[in-house]
């Protein structure tokens, strides 16, 4: 009895397995299993399509990839080993490379709202390097890598600002032999500092005239100097 059970379980098992080698035949019959095509240059796999018999459609927008050659074939459909018939049509998105983001434009801004824009646009703000008097006060000048030049995303962006505005500078004019009662008109109209007039002893003259000033005539002055003159006493 045992014998015709196991004899009656081996018969319906291999007419199992033959039906399945049947049936797979009969659904495959005329049928192309689709090529992997991962990887290869959109060339390469469009000829490698068209040596099957099978019609390669490249479908827009392509994909970022990191891992997949700019240009090359990073997602198809069908997948690979898929069975359709000749004259089927192969889906592809072809690689745009790694991700890119262009450094956004924030000469002008000041640091806070900056780095705000850099981390905005998917990038990090990175050193902080500081000059003086080359802009107005708290104002980013230029940044590396340079302004719309491709980065990929999360890069780190320096930014250099201008801590301190810059300084109008004035020519000296000749203050000698003028009085002081001019060179005080002078400087308050200028916006100038003048120190202390220094008294010097010089027979001849009247009282109050520059005998001597600094800075001298010609040179360069700012806002922040102090003009000092020696007058006759």
């Amino acid at each position: 009895m045992a014998r015709r059970l196991l004899a009656a379980l081996v018969f319906v098992l291999c007419a199992g397995v033959a039906f399945w080698f049947a049936l797979v035949h009969t659904v495959h019959r005329g049928t192309l299993a689709v090529p992997d095509l991962g990887t290869k240059p959109l060339e390469e796999a469009r000829q490698q399509a068209h040596d099957l018999g099978l019609e390669l459609l490249v479908e827009e927008p392509g994909v970022f990839s990191v891992s997949v050659e700019a240009g090359a074939v990073a997602l198809q459909e069908p997948p690979p080993g898929f069975h359709v018939k000749a004259g089927s049509r192969v889906t592809v998105r072809v690689s745009l490379g790694g991700e890119q983001v262009k450094v956004p434009d924030v000469r002008g801004s000041s640091l806070s709202t900056a780095e705000r824009e850099v981390e905005q646009s998917g990038l990090t703000t990175g050193v902080r390097a500081r000059v003086e008097q080359q802009a107005a006060a708290d104002r980013v000048i230029a940044s590396g890598p340079p302004v719309g030049h491709p980065v990929a995303p999360g890069a780190r962006v320096d930014l250099l600002v201008n801590t301190a505005p810059t300084s109008r500078q004035w020519v000296m004019p000749p203050l000698v032999s003028q009085t002081l009662a001019e060179v005080q008109r002078f400087c308050r109209a200028n916006r100038l500092r003048l120190g202390q007039a220094r008294e010097v002893t010089y027979p001849g003259l009247p009282a109050g005239i520059v005998l001597r000033q600094h800075p001298p005539a010609g040179s360069p002055v700012t806002l922040s100097d102090v003009v000092t003159v020696w007058v006759s006493r």
